[in-house]
C-alpha cells in the first residue's frame, strides 16, 4: 500500500475512533442525568375463597386395619364436602402415606415394630364463605383429626395484581414529574424499571369461644370472620432528564 493511502487511512480510522468515544461519554453523560423513584400501589379486599387442608391419622398393628379406619374417615368428609354442593374439582383426596412405627427395646438393643400410621389427606377449596363455619363444624363430626387454619385467597388474583401494577407505575410517573418540574427539568422515558409484589394472604380468624352450658352458643357460620386482605405492589422506575 502506498504511504499516502496507509496514511489516509490511518487517518480515518482514528477519526472514526475518537467520534465514538465522544458518543460514549455523552451517552454515559445523558445515562447520569435520571431521576430513580418508587411507585406504590395497594389495596384491601374481601376475600371470596378459602383453602382447607384437612388430614386424617389412624394407628394399628395391622396396616389394613389403619388403612380402613383412615379410608372409612375420609369417605364421610368426602361425603360431607359434595353434600355441601362443592364439585369434584376443588376436591383432592389423593394424599395418603404409610408408615411403621417401632419401639426401641433397650435390653435387647434392637427396635420392635408395634404397628402402623396411615395419613391421608384432603385439599379443599371453598368458594361459598359463608359455608364454611358450618362446613369446619360438620367435617370435624367426621374423624377429621387435624385441620389447618383455612387460607384465604382470590379467584382472580391476576387481574387485581395488573391493576396493581398499572397503578403503582402511573404513581412512579407522577412522582418522576414533580421531581422534575420541581429542579427545573423536563422527565424523560424511562430507562429502567422492576416490580416487586407483596401480598399478604392470611389464614381466616377462627374464634369459637367455648359457652356456658346455659348460655346460647353462637352459630358457626358466627364465629368465623373473613376479614380483608392487603395487596401491595412496588413499582421501582428511573427516567432520564431532557
Amino acid at each position: 500500500m502506498p504511504k499516502s493511502q496507509f496514511f489516509l487511512a490511518s487517518t480515518c480510522a482514528t477519526l472514526i475512533l475518537s467520534l465514538a468515544a465522544v458518543s460514549n461519554i455523552a451517552h454515559a453523560e445523558d445515562e447520569s442525568r435520571h431521576i430513580a423513584v418508587s411507585g406504590k400501589s395497594e389495596r384491601r379486599v374481601a376475600p371470596d375463597m378459602a383453602h382447607l387442608q384437612l388430614d386424617v391419622v389412624t394407628e394399628n398393628a395391622d396396616a389394613a386395619s389403619a388403612r380402613r379406619e383412615a379410608d372409612a374417615i375420609t369417605g364421610r368428609a368426602l361425603a360431607v364436602l359434595r353434600e355441601a354442593g362443592l364439585a369434584d374439582a376443588d376436591i383432592d383426596s389423593t394424599g395418603l402415606s404409610i408408615s411403621p412405627q417401632f419401639r426401641w427395646l433397650k435390653d435387647e438393643r434392637k427396635q420392635e415394630l408395634t404397628g402402623y400410621r396411615v395419613s391421608r389427606s384432603i385439599e379443599v377449596r371453598l368458594l361459598n364463605l359463608e359455608a364454611l363455619g358450618e362446613l369446619v363444624t360438620t367435617l370435624t363430626d367426621t374423624g377429621i383429626n387435624r385441620m389447618q387454619a383455612p387460607r384465604l385467597g382470590l379467584q382472580d388474583e391476576e387481574a387485581l395484581y395488573q391493576e396493581l401494577l398499572a397503578a403503582a407505575a402511573e404513581n412512579a410517573r407522577e412522582r418522576a414529574d414533580v421531581i422534575a418540574a420541581a429542579l427545573g427539568e423536563t422527565r424523560g422515558p424511562v430507562i429502567s424499571i422492576n416490580t416487586e409484589r407483596v401480598s399478604t394472604p392470611r389464614p381466616m380468624r377462627a374464634e369459637r369461644m367455648m359457652m356456658a352450658a346455659d348460655a346460647a352458643a353462637p352459630a358457626p357460620s358466627e364465629s368465623y370472620s373473613a376479614g380483608h386482605l392487603s395487596y401491595s405492589v412496588n413499582v421501582n422506575a428511573a427516567f432520564s432528564l431532557n
